[in-house]
Protein backbone atom coordinates (compact mmCIF):
# COMPACT_ATOMS: atom_id res chain seq x y z
CA UNK A 1 0.00 0.00 0.00
CA UNK A 2 2.87 2.37 0.84
CA UNK A 3 4.33 1.67 -2.62
CA UNK A 4 1.04 2.71 -4.23
CA UNK A 5 1.04 5.98 -2.29
CA UNK A 6 4.59 6.63 -3.47
CA UNK A 7 3.59 6.02 -7.08
CA UNK A 8 0.61 8.38 -6.69
CA UNK A 9 2.79 11.04 -5.08
CA UNK A 10 5.55 10.97 -7.70
CA UNK A 11 2.96 10.74 -10.49
CA UNK A 12 1.33 13.91 -9.21
CA UNK A 13 4.71 15.66 -9.00
CA UNK A 14 5.61 14.63 -12.57
CA UNK A 15 2.26 15.82 -13.89
CA UNK A 16 2.55 19.18 -12.12
CA UNK A 17 6.07 19.61 -13.55
CA UNK A 18 4.67 19.36 -17.09
CA UNK A 19 2.93 22.72 -16.64
CA UNK A 20 6.19 24.46 -17.59
CA UNK A 21 7.07 22.05 -20.39
CA UNK A 22 7.08 23.47 -23.96
CA UNK A 23 4.55 20.89 -25.19
CA UNK A 24 2.04 21.70 -22.44
CA UNK A 25 2.45 25.43 -23.14
CA UNK A 26 1.79 24.80 -26.85
CA UNK A 27 -1.36 22.82 -26.00
CA UNK A 28 -2.46 25.57 -23.61
CA UNK A 29 -2.22 28.22 -26.31
CA UNK A 30 -3.96 25.92 -28.80
CA UNK A 31 -6.88 25.65 -26.35
CA UNK A 32 -6.75 29.39 -25.65
CA UNK A 33 -6.91 30.06 -29.40
CA UNK A 34 -9.96 27.77 -29.76
CA UNK A 35 -11.77 29.61 -26.97
CA UNK A 36 -10.89 32.99 -28.50
CA UNK A 37 -12.46 31.92 -31.81
CA UNK A 38 -15.61 30.76 -30.05
CA UNK A 39 -15.92 33.96 -28.00
CA UNK A 40 -15.51 36.04 -31.12
CA UNK A 41 -18.33 34.38 -33.06
CA UNK A 42 -20.75 33.21 -30.36
CA UNK A 43 -23.51 35.58 -29.17
CA UNK A 44 -22.94 35.15 -25.44
CA UNK A 45 -25.15 38.13 -24.70
CA UNK A 46 -27.54 40.46 -26.45
CA UNK A 47 -24.63 42.81 -27.12
CA UNK A 48 -21.66 41.53 -29.05
CA UNK A 49 -18.81 41.78 -26.57
CA UNK A 50 -15.39 40.19 -26.83
CA UNK A 51 -13.05 40.05 -23.85
CA UNK A 52 -9.76 38.22 -24.09
CA UNK A 53 -9.70 37.40 -20.39
CA UNK A 54 -12.77 35.15 -20.58
CA UNK A 55 -11.18 32.72 -23.06
CA UNK A 56 -8.01 32.87 -20.94
CA UNK A 57 -9.92 31.93 -17.79
CA UNK A 58 -11.62 29.09 -19.67
CA UNK A 59 -8.24 27.84 -20.90
CA UNK A 60 -6.82 27.93 -17.36
CA UNK A 61 -9.90 26.15 -16.01
CA UNK A 62 -9.64 23.48 -18.73
CA UNK A 63 -5.95 22.99 -17.97
CA UNK A 64 -6.55 22.52 -14.25
CA UNK A 65 -9.18 19.87 -14.90
CA UNK A 66 -6.86 18.38 -17.52
CA UNK A 67 -4.25 17.84 -14.80
CA UNK A 68 -6.86 15.96 -12.77
CA UNK A 69 -7.70 13.94 -15.87
CA UNK A 70 -4.02 13.15 -16.38
CA UNK A 71 -3.72 11.82 -12.84
CA UNK A 72 -6.81 9.62 -13.30
CA UNK A 73 -5.45 8.36 -16.63
CA UNK A 74 -2.16 7.36 -15.04
CA UNK A 75 -3.89 5.52 -12.19
CA UNK A 76 -6.09 3.61 -14.65
CA UNK A 77 -3.08 2.67 -16.78
CA UNK A 78 -1.35 1.30 -13.67
CA UNK A 79 -4.44 -0.53 -12.39
CA UNK A 80 -5.17 -2.13 -15.78
CA UNK A 81 -1.45 -2.77 -16.42
CA UNK A 82 -1.49 -0.96 -19.76
CA UNK A 83 1.81 -0.85 -21.59
CA UNK A 84 2.32 2.38 -23.55
CA UNK A 85 5.11 2.68 -26.13
CA UNK A 86 6.01 6.41 -26.37
CA UNK A 87 6.88 6.31 -30.09
CA UNK A 88 3.64 4.53 -30.95
CA UNK A 89 1.66 7.08 -28.96
CA UNK A 90 3.36 9.97 -30.79
CA UNK A 91 2.06 8.54 -34.09
CA UNK A 92 -1.45 8.73 -32.65
CA UNK A 93 -1.03 12.30 -31.39
CA UNK A 94 0.51 13.41 -34.69
CA UNK A 95 -2.42 11.99 -36.65
CA UNK A 96 -4.89 13.67 -34.23
CA UNK A 97 -3.35 17.05 -35.04
CA UNK A 98 -3.58 16.39 -38.79
CA UNK A 99 -7.21 15.23 -38.53
CA UNK A 100 -8.14 18.30 -36.44
CA UNK A 101 -7.30 20.47 -39.47
CA UNK A 102 -10.15 18.74 -41.33
CA UNK A 103 -12.58 19.10 -38.44
CA UNK A 104 -11.85 19.93 -34.80
CA UNK A 105 -13.97 17.01 -33.58
CA UNK A 106 -11.53 14.62 -35.30
CA UNK A 107 -8.90 15.58 -32.73
CA UNK A 108 -10.52 12.83 -30.63
CA UNK A 109 -8.17 9.90 -30.09
CA UNK A 110 -10.95 7.47 -31.08
CA UNK A 111 -10.26 8.41 -34.71
CA UNK A 112 -6.46 8.64 -34.72
CA UNK A 113 -5.95 5.63 -32.44
CA UNK A 114 -8.28 3.43 -34.47
CA UNK A 115 -6.81 4.51 -37.82
CA UNK A 116 -3.25 3.85 -36.63
CA UNK A 117 -4.19 0.39 -35.36
CA UNK A 118 -6.05 -0.47 -38.58
CA UNK A 119 -3.06 0.76 -40.60
CA UNK A 120 -0.82 -1.52 -38.56
CA UNK A 121 -3.09 -4.51 -39.15
CA UNK A 122 -3.52 -3.92 -42.88
CA UNK A 123 -0.18 -2.37 -43.88
CA UNK A 124 2.17 -3.28 -41.01
CA UNK A 125 2.80 0.41 -40.43
CA UNK A 126 3.52 2.26 -38.18
CA UNK A 127 3.41 0.06 -35.05
CA UNK A 128 3.04 -3.46 -33.80
CA UNK A 129 -0.55 -4.23 -32.80
CA UNK A 130 -1.36 -4.94 -29.17
CA UNK A 131 -4.60 -4.71 -27.27
CA UNK A 132 -2.99 -2.01 -25.11
CA UNK A 133 -3.15 0.50 -27.97
CA UNK A 134 -6.94 0.33 -28.06
CA UNK A 135 -7.04 0.22 -24.25
CA UNK A 136 -5.44 3.66 -24.32
CA UNK A 137 -8.36 4.87 -26.46
CA UNK A 138 -10.90 3.30 -24.07
CA UNK A 139 -9.27 4.66 -20.90
CA UNK A 140 -8.95 8.19 -22.25
CA UNK A 141 -12.66 8.09 -23.09
CA UNK A 142 -13.48 6.97 -19.55
CA UNK A 143 -11.54 9.99 -18.30
CA UNK A 144 -13.26 12.21 -20.87
CA UNK A 145 -16.69 11.04 -19.69
CA UNK A 146 -15.74 12.01 -16.12
CA UNK A 147 -14.48 15.43 -17.24
CA UNK A 148 -17.67 16.03 -19.24
CA UNK A 149 -19.72 15.20 -16.14
CA UNK A 150 -17.86 17.54 -13.79
CA UNK A 151 -16.59 20.26 -16.12
CA UNK A 152 -18.32 20.01 -19.51
CA UNK A 153 -21.01 22.57 -18.66
CA UNK A 154 -18.33 25.26 -18.21
CA UNK A 155 -17.81 25.28 -21.98
CA UNK A 156 -21.30 26.50 -22.86
CA UNK A 157 -22.07 29.54 -24.99
CA UNK A 158 -25.60 30.73 -25.68
CA UNK A 159 -26.49 30.88 -29.35
CA UNK A 160 -29.44 30.64 -31.73
CA UNK A 161 -30.49 27.96 -34.20
CA UNK A 162 -32.98 27.64 -37.03
CA UNK A 163 -35.46 24.89 -36.20
CA UNK A 164 -38.64 24.29 -38.16
CA UNK A 165 -38.42 27.79 -39.71
CA UNK A 166 -38.22 29.45 -36.29
CA UNK A 167 -35.33 30.99 -34.41
CA UNK A 168 -34.79 29.14 -31.13
CA UNK A 169 -32.29 29.62 -28.37
CA UNK A 170 -29.84 26.99 -27.26
CA UNK A 171 -26.27 26.37 -26.24
CA UNK A 172 -23.17 25.24 -28.02
CA UNK A 173 -20.75 23.36 -25.77
CA UNK A 174 -17.05 23.15 -26.52
CA UNK A 175 -14.43 21.99 -24.07
CA UNK A 176 -10.78 21.04 -24.49
CA UNK A 177 -8.58 19.39 -21.86
CA UNK A 178 -4.79 18.85 -22.07
CA UNK A 179 -4.06 15.48 -20.44
CA UNK A 180 -0.51 14.91 -19.16
CA UNK A 181 -0.09 11.31 -17.95
CA UNK A 182 2.82 9.27 -16.67
CA UNK A 183 4.01 5.91 -17.96
CA UNK A 184 6.77 3.75 -16.48
CA UNK A 185 9.35 2.12 -18.74
CA UNK A 186 12.39 -0.07 -18.19
CA UNK A 187 13.02 -3.63 -17.04
CA UNK A 188 15.42 -3.09 -14.16
CA UNK A 189 15.42 0.58 -13.19
CA UNK A 190 11.88 1.85 -13.75
CA UNK A 191 11.81 5.34 -15.25
CA UNK A 192 8.71 7.56 -15.39
CA UNK A 193 7.97 9.41 -18.63
CA UNK A 194 5.22 11.99 -19.03
CA UNK A 195 3.21 11.97 -22.26
CA UNK A 196 0.52 14.37 -23.40
CA UNK A 197 -2.91 13.96 -24.96
CA UNK A 198 -5.76 16.35 -25.64
CA UNK A 199 -9.44 15.55 -25.12
CA UNK A 200 -12.12 17.55 -26.91
CA UNK A 201 -15.87 17.67 -26.26
CA UNK A 202 -18.17 19.40 -28.72
CA UNK A 203 -21.94 19.38 -28.40
CA UNK A 204 -25.07 21.51 -28.55
CA UNK A 205 -28.51 21.46 -27.01
CA UNK A 206 -31.90 23.16 -27.13
CA UNK A 207 -32.39 22.19 -23.50
CA UNK A 208 -30.49 22.61 -20.22
CA UNK A 209 -26.73 22.25 -20.44
CA UNK A 210 -26.30 20.25 -17.22
CA UNK A 211 -28.82 17.67 -18.36
CA UNK A 212 -27.15 17.37 -21.77
CA UNK A 213 -23.62 16.98 -20.39
CA UNK A 214 -24.82 14.34 -17.92
CA UNK A 215 -26.46 12.31 -20.70
CA UNK A 216 -23.44 12.71 -22.98
CA UNK A 217 -21.11 11.64 -20.17
CA UNK A 218 -23.06 8.46 -19.44
CA UNK A 219 -23.29 7.52 -23.14
CA UNK A 220 -19.54 8.01 -23.57
CA UNK A 221 -18.84 5.95 -20.44
CA UNK A 222 -21.00 3.12 -21.83
CA UNK A 223 -19.11 3.34 -25.15
CA UNK A 224 -15.80 3.09 -23.27
CA UNK A 225 -16.89 0.07 -21.25
CA UNK A 226 -18.15 -1.75 -24.37
CA UNK A 227 -14.84 -1.03 -26.09
CA UNK A 228 -12.94 -2.46 -23.11
CA UNK A 229 -15.10 -5.59 -23.16
CA UNK A 230 -14.41 -6.09 -26.88
CA UNK A 231 -10.68 -5.62 -26.34
CA UNK A 232 -10.58 -8.21 -23.55
CA UNK A 233 -12.91 -10.86 -24.97
CA UNK A 234 -12.91 -10.40 -28.77
CA UNK A 235 -10.27 -12.61 -30.41
CA UNK A 236 -10.23 -10.68 -33.67
CA UNK A 237 -7.87 -7.70 -33.33
CA UNK A 238 -9.65 -5.78 -36.10
CA UNK A 239 -13.04 -5.60 -34.31
CA UNK A 240 -12.12 -3.10 -31.49
CA UNK A 241 -10.75 -0.33 -33.78
CA UNK A 242 -13.71 -0.69 -36.15
CA UNK A 243 -16.11 -0.51 -33.19
CA UNK A 244 -14.23 2.52 -31.81
CA UNK A 245 -14.60 4.39 -35.13
CA UNK A 246 -18.18 3.43 -35.94
CA UNK A 247 -19.33 3.67 -32.32
CA UNK A 248 -18.00 7.19 -31.98
CA UNK A 249 -19.64 8.27 -35.23
CA UNK A 250 -22.89 6.64 -34.09
CA UNK A 251 -22.81 8.70 -30.88
CA UNK A 252 -22.28 11.92 -32.89
CA UNK A 253 -25.11 11.24 -35.34
CA UNK A 254 -27.59 9.90 -32.78
CA UNK A 255 -27.01 13.09 -30.79
CA UNK A 256 -27.83 15.21 -33.85
CA UNK A 257 -30.98 13.16 -34.49
CA UNK A 258 -32.04 13.47 -30.84
CA UNK A 259 -31.72 17.26 -30.90
CA UNK A 260 -33.64 17.49 -34.19
CA UNK A 261 -36.53 15.50 -32.72
CA UNK A 262 -36.53 17.28 -29.35
CA UNK A 263 -38.90 20.12 -28.46
CA UNK A 264 -36.79 23.24 -27.78
CA UNK A 265 -37.22 24.81 -24.36
CA UNK A 266 -35.94 28.20 -25.47
CA UNK A 267 -38.44 28.92 -28.24
CA UNK A 268 -39.75 32.35 -29.19
CA UNK A 269 -43.16 33.33 -27.74
CA UNK A 270 -45.82 35.94 -28.49
CA UNK A 271 -46.48 37.25 -24.97
CA UNK A 272 -43.46 38.18 -22.91
CA UNK A 273 -39.83 37.20 -23.51
CA UNK A 274 -38.17 33.83 -22.91
CA UNK A 275 -35.01 33.89 -20.78
CA UNK A 276 -32.08 32.07 -22.37
CA UNK A 277 -29.29 32.80 -19.89
CA UNK A 278 -29.04 34.46 -16.48
CA UNK A 279 -26.00 36.39 -15.31
CA UNK A 280 -24.83 35.59 -11.78
CA UNK A 281 -24.54 39.28 -10.84
CA UNK A 282 -27.82 40.54 -12.30
CA UNK A 283 -31.18 41.28 -10.70
CA UNK A 284 -32.83 38.29 -12.38
CA UNK A 285 -30.72 35.79 -10.41
CA UNK A 286 -31.66 37.53 -7.12
CA UNK A 287 -35.35 37.34 -8.04
CA UNK A 288 -35.18 33.61 -8.75
CA UNK A 289 -35.53 33.86 -12.53
CA UNK A 290 -34.02 30.87 -14.33
CA UNK A 291 -33.30 29.94 -17.97
CA UNK A 292 -36.53 28.91 -19.69
CA UNK A 293 -38.72 31.25 -17.59
CA UNK A 294 -40.87 33.91 -19.29
CA UNK A 295 -40.80 37.56 -18.20
CA UNK A 296 -44.28 38.97 -18.64
CA UNK A 297 -44.06 42.50 -17.26
CA UNK A 298 -41.89 44.89 -15.29
CA UNK A 299 -43.64 47.48 -13.10
CA UNK A 300 -46.90 46.57 -14.87
CA UNK A 301 -45.39 47.36 -18.28
CA UNK A 302 -45.70 44.41 -20.65
CA UNK A 303 -42.47 43.21 -22.21
CA UNK A 304 -42.45 42.17 -25.87
CA UNK A 305 -38.80 42.24 -26.89
CA UNK A 306 -35.26 43.27 -25.93
CA UNK A 307 -36.00 46.89 -26.83
CA UNK A 308 -38.69 47.03 -24.12
CA UNK A 309 -36.22 45.60 -21.60
CA UNK A 310 -33.57 48.17 -22.50
CA UNK A 311 -35.99 51.10 -22.20
CA UNK A 312 -37.22 49.99 -18.79
CA UNK A 313 -33.70 49.33 -17.50
CA UNK A 314 -32.65 52.84 -18.59
CA UNK A 315 -35.29 54.41 -16.33
CA UNK A 316 -34.27 55.47 -12.82
CA UNK A 317 -36.62 53.45 -10.64
CA UNK A 318 -36.43 52.89 -6.89
CA UNK A 319 -37.81 49.39 -7.28
CA UNK A 320 -38.31 46.83 -10.02
CA UNK A 321 -41.38 44.60 -9.77
CA UNK A 322 -41.07 41.69 -12.17
CA UNK A 323 -43.91 39.36 -13.12
CA UNK A 324 -42.70 36.14 -14.71
CA UNK A 325 -43.77 32.60 -15.48
CA UNK A 326 -41.48 30.12 -13.76
CA UNK A 327 -41.20 26.70 -15.41
CA UNK A 328 -41.21 25.12 -11.96
CA UNK A 329 -43.50 27.33 -9.85
CA UNK A 330 -45.92 29.03 -12.26
CA UNK A 331 -46.79 32.75 -12.28
CA UNK A 332 -44.71 34.73 -9.78
CA UNK A 333 -44.19 38.39 -8.91
CA UNK A 334 -40.98 39.48 -7.23
CA UNK A 335 -39.73 42.97 -6.32
CA UNK A 336 -36.12 44.12 -6.26
CA UNK A 337 -34.97 47.09 -4.20
CA UNK A 338 -31.34 48.09 -4.00
CA UNK A 339 -28.48 49.33 -6.14
CA UNK A 340 -29.44 50.08 -9.71
CA UNK A 341 -28.49 47.10 -11.86
CA UNK A 342 -29.59 45.49 -15.07
CA UNK A 343 -31.62 42.30 -15.11
CA UNK A 344 -28.56 40.49 -16.39
CA UNK A 345 -30.23 38.16 -18.87
CA UNK A 346 -30.10 37.18 -22.51
CA UNK A 347 -33.41 36.39 -24.22
CA UNK A 348 -34.71 34.51 -27.23
CA UNK A 349 -35.54 37.13 -29.89
CA UNK A 350 -38.90 37.16 -31.59
CA UNK A 351 -37.95 36.24 -35.14
CA UNK A 352 -39.09 33.89 -37.90
CA UNK A 353 -37.17 32.56 -40.88
CA UNK A 354 -38.98 32.75 -44.19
Amino acid sequence: MYGLYQIMYFTLIDILNTILSPFFIVLFFFIFYQYINEANISPISNKEVFSWYKPLLKAIDSSLYGLIGGFLTTMLFIYLEVSVVPLDFMYIIGLSIILSIINTRFVCIAYSGSIVVLSSILFRFPLRVTEDTMLIVAILHVVESILIMINGHRGKASTFFEKEHNLVGGFSINRYWPIPFVIFIGDGLIKPITLMAILAYGDYTFSYVRRKTTISSLILLLYSILLMVLIKFQKSIIIPPIFALLGHEFIVHINILFEKKSIPIFSSIENGVRVLEVNKKGIARKLGINPGDIIISINDLHIKDFKDLSQIESLKMDAMRVKFLSRKKGIMTRTYRGDKKTLGISIVPRAIFY
